[in-house]
């Protein structure tokens, strides 16, 4: 069997904005493999080419910290390396309660609230990515309570799709602020409006229900 080389070999990395976890190709490589281990001992695994260096992770979320690792075979030898991602900044400064809601077909709120160790200027960002993740939608107008953002509105969703990518992340001049992110399906987070001009009309044997 291939001799297992030290882990800095592959310089593995990752990229939180793509999902994208990428390292050093070798030469005459004969096996690749990548994979993720969520806290939860959950673990989420790409289909990956041997002769490809990368791998996209689709419809994970990272808040919790989850650990990437890679096994790379060539017909010399082997590598192995993992990469801890840990969600950084003050335990319990994360937006909480987050929640998306779609009504009359075209308009979403998102709501959120204050980390409880989150300090006085603690700012709150939201990002939204579709399930392709090739656009990003940057929140345009923000709810805000004493001028911390607290929610957003949209009223344009044409660059979502069935399922999609929302990261809320902080900044403070204080201490470091972590994020949380969610996955959401529009089917299930839209809000239909109750139908109007309801008339009933019966008679002895039976009722006749119409709306518009």
């Amino acid at each position: 069997p291939p001799t297992v080389v030290p882990a800095s070999s592959l310089n593995v990395r990752f990229d939180s904005r793509t999902m994208n976890l990428s390292w050093d190709c070798q030469e005459n490589t004969t096996f690749s493999r990548c994979f993720l281990t969520d806290k939860k001992n959950r673990v989420v695994e790409p289909r990956l080419n041997n002769n490809e260096c990368s791998c996209t992770f689709r419809e994970i979320c990272l808040h919790g910290g989850v650990t990437f690792e890679v096994h790379v075979n060539t017909s010399q030898r082997g590598f192995q390396q993992k990469l801890l991602y840990l969600n950084s900044g003050r335990e319990g400064t994360a937006a909480q309660n987050f929640s998306c809601f779609i009504y009359n077909v075209d308009f979403m709120n998102c709501t959120w609230a204050r980390g409880p160790t989150a300090p006085r200027d603690v700012q709150y960002f939201l990002y939204i990515q579709n399930s392709k993740r090739r656009r990003e939608i940057r929140c345009p107008y923000y709810m805000q309570d004493s001028g911390t953002h607290v929610g957003c509105h949209l009223d344009n969703l044409s660059g979502l799709t069935s399922r999609n990518y929302f990261l809320v992340n902080g900044t403070s001049r204080e201490i470091g602020i972590q994020f949380f992110d969610s996955l959401l399906d529009t089917k299930k987070i839209e809000r239909f409006n109750p139908p109007g001009n309801v008339t009933v009309h019966c008679n002895t044997t039976h009722c006749i229900v119409r709306w518009k």
